[in-house]
């Protein structure tokens, strides 16, 4: 991912409690998305998915309990799609909705 960084997925409670590092890039919305669900602090998060294994992640992610930290920013999961970046039915990237910041 050439413009990608690190950034760290946050699991809070339960089994695999803690953070882990994967590649990804973060996006914010232009001001013509703001309609309906979405609303003004939200963002995108691409994450490769052979990071989010390789950093041993517990799969699947918890929609609204998971965390992303980007920037110094704590943002909350609130859904993902894997189903956008797919190959052959293989995962390459997670789209993760973003709120908080």
């Amino acid at each position: 991912m050439r413009n990608g960084e690190t950034l760290v997925l946050r699991r809070l409670a339960g089994v695999g409690a803690g953070d882990y590092a994967a590649r990804g890039r973060v996006d914010g919305f232009a001001p013509s998305d703001f309609e309906g669900a979405i609303q003004q602090g939200m963002r995108t998060a691409i994450v490769l998915a052979e990071d989010v294994e390789a950093s041993g992640f517990p799969l699947p992610f918890r929609e609204k309990q998971d965390r992303l930290v980007w920037n110094g920013k704590t943002l909350v999961i609130r859904s993902v799609d894997d189903a956008t970046r797919r190959i052959g039915g293989v995962v390459i990237a997670y789209v993760l909705e973003l709120a908080g910041a």
